[in-house]
């Protein structure tokens, strides 16, 4: 009997390659996405220290210029907060958009695995019945050559 062959192994190894660039998307659409809330939660942050700066220097009138120049910063930052929310966003739907592409992939794949297995289980099967018929020939020869030779006697 001639060796296993799966007759779908190029769409397998397709796509088990198709389902490992979805997940090396998915990595660099969350990488993206950590990257800009790391920085949003940093823009927050410095938001926050332009507040607190704010209140200690009204507590020392000494440094009103610096409160107006703080005072000008703080609608850039929180522009910048927006536009970060938003990018976010988009990275989020991004990563969403990736992993369901993921979950497909998957999917094609376990139905292709599947599939081999199935094929593979059969070989097998087909395997022992041509050696059981094989062993039912090599007794039954045995069997009319004993019969054979008892005639013979």
């Amino acid at each position: 009997m001639k060796a296993f062959q799966f007759r779908l192994q190029t769409k397998l190894t397709i796509a088990l390659r198709q389902e490992q660039l979805a997940r090396e998307e998915l990595q660099r659409a969350s990488f993206v996405r950590d990257q800009i809330a790391d920085e949003l939660a940093e823009m927050i942050e410095r938001l926050g220290n332009l507040h607190a700066s704010i209140r200690n220097m009204i507590q020392d009138s000494e440094h009103f210029e610096k409160i107006l120049i703080v005072r000008e910063y703080i609608p850039i930052v929180s522009a910048s907060i927006q536009e970060l929310e938003l990018k976010l966003i988009q990275a989020e739907k991004r990563v969403e958009e990736c992993r369901l592409d993921l979950l497909e992939k998957k999917k094609e794949t376990r139905t292709m695995e599947k599939l081999k297995e199935k094929a593979w289980q059969r070989y097998l099967h087909e395997l022992q019945l041509e050696e059981q018929k094989l062993i039912d020939e090599v007794a039954n020869t045995a069997h009319y050559r004993s019969h054979q030779i008892e005639e013979s006697r």
